[in-house]
């Protein structure tokens, strides 16, 4: 995955300077703030100390100059807010404010711990007002610098606020129509356009026939090659249904490149004879694999936010509550045949058989389950008025041997007990599609959804 570049910015007051103040010691922890940036992964663009708006301007258009994608701020003392905000607030990059300090403590154990040098919160307490009172919108994350948590909760916030502004312009395509009659997910191209700033393209029964048609023998003979080497592969199958999966897949493959697609949705129901095939099953697992966002049945909505989300993020998949488990009080999340391979627990299990939902007859699909781990559940949907809410879960995911094992499948956890878990989905409005982020907290999927100016409720 490409490195995401920042702009990190060193806020300081002048007055120091005036006073003669020796600027060793908070030089040296911008300084040590670079490098830590780096080793999370991120491209850190540096800039010069500072302190009056002349040099915050210059210093953040250098940022946008460099292709920076967002600013992590960081106090190495008090800084008057008027000399930044015009700078924060004229980029449309996105804020990450790092509330931090060199020195873990004051106490008289540590009585070397100098105040000048250690004094930044309150002048993020005075930023952070201006940039609310002017509308930008931000992040903050707070915590001691040596603490491991705080540099990945910072460099999450940025990837999600980067993930956020990727949503202007991505492009999602739709193989078929939305599932007839089921209404919770249908949004019109026009109104995903306006709101998220996305366009949807639809593919016609004879553009997806004419990419089937292109796909070449030795083509569908290398893709099965693939999966004999990356998936659990039958010993015995019927190998016309499973070339004709692979030609559906790889067709589908085509569209998504030669259109540069960043997410997708297909409809089972509509994949048939006339276009595809074939429902190109394990195709969309292959692809949120490579960073290209899905959701099932013709949801184009939960698609682009699984696609902005793997901009930035590897771990994130679409996933669909399915059954509850009142007895052992644990949720199976489960499809048909999608998920992120990136997020298996072992290789997936080759299936090639009967599929009596339409004229194709037979498939192809890879199972597999869930690994073990933390992950946040998320749900994106309109209420009243038209509004855009997006709720945010901390669940465990489990593996339970034994269950339901020739399916997508993986068992979650919320906080509360999964009644009351529902109960609140539902009365919220949420859908029943969903995407699950691994090693992710809380925050940075809020940093997401309210970077794209959607209410956020926590569930």
């Amino acid at each position: 995955m490409k490195k995401i570049k920042v702009g990190l910015l060193p806020l300081y007051i002048k007055l120091y300077d005036d006073a003669n103040i020796d600027r060793t010691l908070v030089e040296e922890f911008y300084a040590l703030a670079q490098e830590q940036l780096g080793k999370q992964g991120l491209e850190v663009v540096p800039a010069p100390v500072c302190r009056i708006k002349p040099e915050f301007l210059k210093a953040v258009k250098e940022f946008e100059r460099q292709g920076a994608q967002a600013i992590i701020t960081l106090h190495l003392a008090y800084s008057p807010s008027l000399e930044s905000v015009d700078a924060l607030t004229s980029t449309s990059l996105p804020i990450v404010v790092m509330d931090t300090t060199k020195d873990y403590s004051l106490s008289s154990k540590y009585s070397k711990a100098p105040i000048g040098s250690n004094h930044g919160i309150h002048g993020v307490m005075d930023m952070c007002n201006l940039l609310k009172r002017r509308g930008k919108k931000y992040s903050v994350v707070a915590g001691h610098f040596a603490d491991g948590k705080l540099l990945k909760r910072t460099v999450d916030c940025v990837k999600a606020s980067v993930s956020a502004n990727a949503m202007k312009g991505l492009k999602v395509g739709n193989f078929g129509t939305s599932f007839d009659g089921m209404g919770d997910f249908i949004i019109d191209a026009k109104t995903l356009k306006k709101r998220f700033g996305v366009e949807a393209i639809k593919f016609t029964d004879s553009e997806m026939m004419n990419a089937v048609k292109s796909i070449t023998e030795e083509e569908i003979e290398k893709e099965i090659e693939y999966y004999k080497a990356n998936f659990v592969f039958p010993s015995e199958y019927d190998e016309n249904a499973l070339k004709l999966s692979v030609k559906a897949s790889l067709a589908t493959r085509k569209l998504i490149e030669e259109r540069g697609l960043d997410a997708f949705s297909a409809n089972f129901l509509d994949m048939n004879t006339k276009n595809l095939g074939n429902m190109p099953f394990i195709e969309a697992c292959l692809q949120m694999q490579k960073g290209v966002g899905y959701s099932g049945e013709g949801d184009v909505l939960t698609a682009c936010f699984v696609g902005a989300l793997l901009k930035t993020f590897e771990q994130v998949s679409f996933v669909e509550i399915f059954c509850p488990d009142w007895k052992e009080d644990r949720i199976l999340i489960s499809h048909m045949g999608e998920m992120n391979f990136s997020v298996l627990r072992d290789k997936p299990v080759l299936s090639v058989g009967a599929f009596n939902y339409t004229d194709a007859k037979t498939s192809a699909r890879a199972f597999g389950a869930f690994k073990d781990g933390k992950a946040v559940y998320c749900n994106v949907f309109r209420v009243e008025n038209e509004r855009f809410v997006m709720s945010v879960s901390d669940v465990d995911v489990s593996y339970v041997e034994g269950q339901v094992e020739k399916a997508i499948r993986g068992w979650i956890k919320p906080k509360t007990d999964i009644a009351t878990f529902l109960e609140k989905l539902s009365e919220r409005g949420a859908i029943h599609h969903g995407f699950m982020i691994y090693d992710v907290e809380l925050k940075a999927m809020k940093t997401f959804g309210e970077s794209l100016g959607m209410e956020v409720v926590e569930i």
